[in-house]
């Protein structure tokens, strides 16, 4: 079973995050913009470590504020769990190093 490189599957899923925040956020602001159909950032896992994003227009034809703040809420607790685990995978390098010195 192949998992792949922790760093590069924790950076592809932060860029995945980001994607995904910047989505929402764009959402929020087009609010109150008449005629504006939101969009939905989906995170899929791309079978070799790591994921990618789909951006697709939403089948809600208006923004949804408590959607869209509970995916603000989602992404963030995403977002802090993959970049705990860089630097987590940082500081065990930097002990080996440490070790090896």
């Amino acid at each position: 079973m192949y998992i792949g490189n922790p760093f590069g599957i924790s950076l592809s899923a932060l860029n995945a995050y980001m994607t995904r925040m910047n989505v929402t956020a764009n959402n929020i602001a087009n609010l109150n913009t008449e005629g504006f159909r939101p969009s939905e950032a989906v995170i899929n896992d791309s079978g070799s470590g790591g994921v990618y994003v789909n951006i697709r227009q939403s089948a809600i034809p208006e923004v949804d504020l408590a959607k869209e703040m509970t995916d603000l809420m989602v992404t963030e607790a995403g977002f802090k769990a993959n970049l705990k685990t860089v630097s987590t995978g940082d500081e065990v390098i930097k002990s080996i190093l440490d070790i090896m010195a």
